[in-house]
């Protein structure tokens, strides 16, 4: 029989030396005073926020049948590749398994003129400390399946870390309104006001509810206005990777006008990890060229042509 006391232990030695770079993460905490705390023995905040986000977000928890063990599964298009990546670097860790690059037909059902697209994939090994959070975060249906099941009781473990990866898997920052909108279509009525009330509760976040018609089906979303945005992103920004490159756009806030968009730039160059030249890449087509030499004084030779 296997000794989980002893299976943490080593997790947590691994964790010490292979993980030492993950504790010194900024811990940003909410309001909740249970905020980063470690509800399985000897699992780091880390590892806990990575899938709480990511069961919120796109990520899945699986068990292939009844009584086994469950295991974590994330998908990313070719895009995201360095931010999926990332998670499996810490995912690996603990429970092994890489991240795998596959092709799939995109338009299924049709047999001529397919289109291919790339994707990346971590699937993890069934592993006990996976099926303890999957029977903490899921609840059994009538029907005999499990669905998430959102409760105050692990939301509140959230840090800013979890609270960035549920928004780098499926949150839309619109450009032209600079508004943030969430798809929760899939969590369910409860769910979405327990949420909801969450995020005002823990980090002083208000959203609405909003139905919106997608391929002729209605579907719930969390809309964030301009001044909830920013506070949403100035949240999160400490805590996006630098290695994911490829969602520093999601942090990116455009302006027409120079004041609020130096401002934008100025809190994106002094908190987030990302250098002062990726940030004035991004800008670079996104602005004009005279609003760009105004906040990029230092680096408007390294893109101007």
């Amino acid at each position: 029989m296997i000794d989980k006391n002893k299976v943490y232990s080593k997790l947590k030695g691994l964790s010490s030396r292979e993980l030492s770079d993950l504790e010194n993460l900024p811990k940003i905490k909410s309001l909740s005073p249970f905020s980063g705390k470690e509800a399985y023995k000897n699992v780091s905040w880390v590892l806990q926020d990575i899938i709480y986000g990511s069961v919120l977000g796109d990520g899945h928890l699986q068990k292939q049948y009844a009584g086994g063990d469950a295991r974590i599964r994330l998908e990313h298009g070719e895009a995201q590749e360095d931010y999926l990546k990332w998670k499996v670097s810490i995912l690996k860790l603990f429970f092994g398994g890489e991240a795998k690059h596959r092709i799939r037909d995109s338009r299924p059902g049709f047999n001529i003129d397919k289109k291919l697209s790339g994707f990346f994939t971590y699937t993890s090994p069934v592993n006990f400390i996976i099926t303890d959070i999957y029977y903490d975060l899921f609840k059994q249906k009538e029907d005999g399946r499990y669905k998430v099941n959102l409760r105050l009781k692990w939301l509140n473990r959230f840090t800013a870390l979890g609270l960035m990866i549920w928004y780098l898997d499926d949150a839309h920052l619109h450009t032209r309104d600079r508004e943030i909108c969430i798809s929760v279509h899939s969590l369910g009525e409860g769910n979405i006001l327990k949420l909801r009330k969450y995020l005002k509760s823990a980090w002083d976040l208000d959203c609405r509810i909003e139905m919106t018609k997608i391929r002729g089906t209605y579907c719930a979303r969390l809309r964030f206005s301009t001044n909830q945005s920013k506070k949403f992103i100035r949240i999160i920004m400490p805590v996006v990777p630098r290695e994911c490159k490829s969602m520093l756009y999601k942090l990116c806030m455009v302006y027409k006008q120079h004041e609020p968009q130096q401002r934008w730039i100025s809190d994106l160059i002094e908190f987030s990890q990302f250098t002062e030249n990726e940030i004035a890449e991004f800008y670079r087509n996104k602005i004009t060229d005279k609003l760009f030499v105004k906040c990029f004084p230092n680096v408007k030779l390294l893109f101007i042509c």
